[in-house]
C-alpha cells in the first residue's frame, strides 16, 4: 500500500498522520494486491473533512466524510471506503465467476473481448463557422458535427450537450 497524506487548511500532526495509518491497514485486508491510498484531510470553517482516493488496478474509489473531530471524520469516511472497496471486492469475484461458468460451457480458454469498429463514415470536412455548424447540427439532428473551422481552418467538433446547450473541441 501507498498512502500519501495531504493537510489542507490544518496544522499537519503526526497523531493524525499516525491515527489515520492504522486506520487505513484495514483496507490492506480487503485488497491483496497493490494499491494507492491519497488522503486530504481539511478544516472548512466549523466543520473538519476527510477525502480519501484509492487506485487499484486502473479503478478509482473514492469517498469523503465530515464530522466535527478529525479523528471521527477519518473513522466515517475509512468505513465507508470500506464498504465500497467489499462491493468492489464482489464485483471482480463474481466477474471471474461468471467468466469461468461461460468458459465451462463453451470449453473455451477465458479471453476478454475486444471492441471492435463495426461502422465507418466518410465525409467531406466542409469549412465553416461555428454558428453555421450550430446550425446544420439542429437541422440533421446528430449528436455532433466534424468541421473546418472557416477562421482558424483546424478541424473543430460542436456537439449536443444533454442540458440543451453545445460543446466546441478546438483542437490546438
Amino acid at each position: 500500500m501507498e498512502l500519501s497524506i495531504f493537510f489542507k487548511n490544518i496544522e499537519p500532526t503526526e497523531a493524525l498522520k499516525a491515527y489515520f495509518e492504522k486506520r487505513s491497514k484495514k483496507l490492506e485486508r480487503i485488497f491483496k494486491k497493490d494499491f494507492e491510498v491519497k488522503a486530504i484531510l481539511s478544516t472548512e470553517k466549523f466543520r473538519q473533512c476527510a477525502e480519501v482516493i484509492v487506485s487499484i488496478s486502473g479503478n478509482i474509489i473514492k469517498a469523503e466524510e465530515s464530522s466535527d473531530d478529525m479523528y471521527s471524520a477519518i473513522d466515517l469516511v475509512i468505513d465507508k471506503i470500506d464498504r465500497q472497496a467489499k462491493k468492489y471486492r464482489e464485483k471482480i469475484k463474481d466477474r471471474k465467476h461468471h467468466l469461468a461458468e461461460e468458459t465451462v460451457e463453451k470449453n473455451e480458454s477465458p479471453a476478454i473481448t475486444e471492441r471492435q469498429i463495426v461502422k465507418t463514415d466518410n465525409y467531406v470536412v466542409k469549412p465553416l463557422t461555428v454558428e453555421e455548424a450550430a446550425l446544420q447540427l439542429d437541422a440533421l439532428e446528430n449528436e455532433f458535427i466534424v468541421f473546418r473551422n472557416a477562421e482558424t481552418n483546424n478541424i473543430n467538433v460542436l456537439y449536443k450537450k444533454r442540458d440543451g446547450n453545445y460543446g466546441w473541441i478546438d483542437p490546438q
